[in-house]
């Protein structure tokens, strides 16, 4: 991963600023782009079913397709912070839009329904956050799952040495905020593999998959 940018920004603005660039930024940046989001929708057993999926932080929908590939009539509910992006991911979809329910909110503080979803995503989003609020947002990941349902994450993954350095790093940023700090911001904060299968093992789940690793880009699924 590049270096922080030192500037503050809250989540929502800082992706909606960026929205028209993103997937273009999102190519230059992921290792095999298009091989990598084929293969986030490779745990997915192929089903004509109209499944129940909820694809957390789906920005443009770089997934659906792969997704849609795997499960033509399956209803996806995507949550995004950022209108932009959701706009975006509209008009790309729009010959599916009846299968996509979109809803503008944190996933962080959204409802999950219990025992809803066969599979639930969070693809290139979660390495925002940090291990006490990821730990929260997998345990409910993992009770709005069905018993035989899959997690899939693809993410940054990086060394302890770089896991303990962003950490640091965003200590530092924040230490000036005063109450400010209790905002959403956009702050990279990576964890190496052992802290990620360390946090989905407190979260209760017992299976985990390695389907993807190039450099620091990692997909993985847990049951």
């Amino acid at each position: 991963m590049s270096e922080q940018n030192l500037r503050l920004e809250e989540m929502d603005s800082f992706f909606n600023l960026r929205a028209k660039e993103y997937d273009a930024h999102m190519k230059e940046t992921i290792n095999s782009f298009e091989e990598y989001y084929n293969l986030v929708a490779e745990p997915i057993n192929y089903t004509e079913e109209p499944i129940e999926i909820l694809d957390l932080g789906c920005g443009t929908g770089l997934e659906i397709s792969a997704i849609f590939n795997k499960a033509p009539n399956a209803k996806i509910t995507c949550i995004d912070l950022s209108e932009e992006m959701l706009k975006i991911l509209q008009d790309k979809y729009t010959s599916c839009r009846k299968q996509l329910n979109i809803i503008k909110a944190s996933y962080l503080n959204y409802s999950f329904e219990k025992n809803k979803y066969q599979y639930i995503l969070g693809i290139m989003t979660m390495h925002h956050f940090l291990y006490q609020d990821k730990l929260e947002l997998y345990k409910k990941i993992k009770s709005s799952l069905r018993e035989d349902g899959k997690y899939i994450e693809g993410d940054y993954v990086v060394t302890p040495y770089h896991e303990k350095k962003w950490l640091k790093q965003r200590e530092d940023m924040l230490n000036e905020l005063g109450e400010d700090k209790l905002k959403l911001y956009h702050i990279d904060i990576p964890f190496s593999i052992k802290t990620q299968r360390r946090l989905f093992k407190e979260a209760g789940f017992n299976e985990f998959n390695l389907v993807f690793k190039q450099g620091e880009h990692y997909i993985y699924w847990v049951k």
